[in-house]
């Protein structure tokens, strides 16, 4: 079967014809590119068309505050409990975990490996995140074949977006190959020896964490892109209230004397063009010229900022970064926002962990157990007990769930606690532990007496315990009468 034609976009040059006709295809009369030629026809600001978008989301990265929503987000997921579930594969579960240095899912005793030349799972994971500032973040396959007889995972090399030269896409919108702009040592020429000197990476080598996928689009969506406008304007923003404070907060201008002549009222405008704010400034006027600065009274550029800033958080769902610096808002939402973002983390972490057991882990499995293995470990994470424990005692106190030995193991351990050692007696335990050790202690001494002093001590006995049966008048209570005892 022949291999299916394909057509490419050619990412920091423009396509040529020789490449064309090597890769197949052009354009349509209207402009449209079919799915095998890769062009980002979608996005209508020329800055964010890949692979231009590549050096704009870099830029937006570097803002304070989608800075720190693109960190709060990655920290967030990376702080999940992350584990390899068997999903009843324990020998493929085991050989996973000590490639990928994780835990299995519910092993009393999580073993840890050294580091070196082992798969840094959360290092990964980093990186991997990194698809959300430019829509799309690439790896390639690195392992071993070791004593074993079978390949060992050793690293994912990430292939950084400004290293992707173009996107190779088949007729049904699937993925072939990425081929890269790094140089193998010749220069690129417009033939087929010149195209052969990129390094190509076929996509049973790859690992795409690929945002919102749509069509043959695998450049992905930013987490930045809704963003994008806010953080135009509050750019400039920024710069103008530089510029206020610099010039005394307004735009100065001078008022030229009585019969000023064209070049001294240049002079003066020149003067008033270099007004800044510093140690050293200042200067002369004639007499009967007037210094003025010009302030707008109806424009605050700190609000518009705080406003962008709100506005961006809002797309990011961490509106909890903003309680208590504006003059609207309760604090008492924080709760509520906590648990929306929270629900945004786990979608990411969906994503992530999907994208991982697809194209990482079952790889792994068809290289070393064969693509007959229709049942594979899994990558699973568990969020922090904390926010679970309410809704584990809900269920305790409801008799959904019984506290067994298994289940106790489990808290104990994702709470950090120590191993189950005995229990401490409760004020009425010990007492009644008293109270037998004391009743023992008095059959161990009758024990020890003589038979007569025995049978006599039992007779005494049974016969007091006897009047207490029967009710004997010397032990009942007064009774009274009339006022006067019976």
């Amino acid at each position: 079967m022949a291999p299916p034609k394909v057509k490419t976009s050619i990412g920091s040059r423009p396509p040529t014809t020789e490449i064309g006709q090597i890769l197949g295809g052009t354009l349509s009369p209207a402009g449209m590119a079919p799915w095998t030629k890769f062009v980002d026809e979608d996005e209508f600001v020329p800055a964010l068309q890949w692979p231009m978008s590549v050096d704009t989301y870099n830029r937006m990265r570097a803002d304070a505050q989608l800075g720190a929503l693109f960190k709060a987000t990655c920290l967030g997921v990376m702080k999940f409990k992350w584990s390899i579930d068997p999903n009843g594969q324990e020998e493929m579960a085991q050989k996973l975990s000590e490639d990928y240095n994780l835990p299995v899912l519910g092993a009393k005793v999580n073993e840890r490996y050294r580091a070196k030349r082992r798969f840094a799972f959360y290092d990964h994971m980093r990186k991997a995140l990194h698809a959300g500032i430019y829509g799309h973040y690439y790896f390639e396959q690195v392992g071993d074949i070791k004593e074993d007889g079978k390949w060992h995972l050793r690293k994912l090399a990430e292939r950084p977006p400004k290293t992707i030269d173009m996107f190779r896409v088949a007729e049904d919108g699937g993925l072939i190959s990425i081929i890269q702009n790094i140089s193998k040592g010749m220069s690129f020429t417009s033939g087929p020896s010149g195209l052969m000197n990129l390094p190509e990476i076929p996509i049973d080598r790859l690992v795409g964490y690929v945002w919102e996928q749509e069509g043959a689009n695998w450049a992905g969506r930013s987490w930045f892109r809704d963003s994008h406008k806010n953080w135009i304007i509050k750019d400039r923003l920024m710069r103008v209230d530089a510029i206020n404070h610099e010039r005394a907060g307004g735009v100065p201008y001078i008022e030229a004397h009585p019969g000023a002549s064209p070049s001294e009222i240049e002079r003066l405008n020149q003067m008033a063009q270099g007004f800044r704010i510093g140690d050293t400034s200042g200067g002369a006027v004639p007499s009967g010229a007037k210094f003025n600065i010009a302030r707008g009274t109806n424009s605050s550029v700190v609000e518009s900022i705080k406003y962008h800033d709100e506005a961006m958080a809002r797309n990011w769902m961490l509106m909890i970064m903003q309680l208590g610096m504006t003059e609207s808002g309760s604090r008492a939402l924080g709760k509520t926002f906590i648990d929306f973002w929270g629900h945004g983390l786990a979608s990411i972490a969906d994503w992530f962990r999907d994208t991982f057991n697809e194209h990482v882990i079952e790889d792994d499995v068809d290289w070393n157990f064969g693509e007959d293995e229709d049942q594979v470990p899994l990558l699973s994470y568990e969020f922090d007990p904390e926010l679970v424990a309410t809704d584990l005692k809900l269920m305790i106190d409801a008799n959904v769930i019984e506290v067994d030995e298994e289940l106790e193991h489990y808290v104990r351990k994702e709470y950090g606690l120590p191993d189950k050692g005995e229990p401490r007696l409760t004020m009425q335990q010990d007492m009644a532990n008293q109270l037998a050790e004391k009743s023992l202690e008095v059959k161990s001494q009758q024990a020890q007496q003589p038979p007569s002093k025995q049978n006599s001590d039992s007779s005494q006995s049974g016969q007091a315990a006897a009047g207490v049966k029967r009710g004997a008048p010397s032990l009942r209570p007064p009774t009274a009468f009339n006022g006067q005892e019976e």
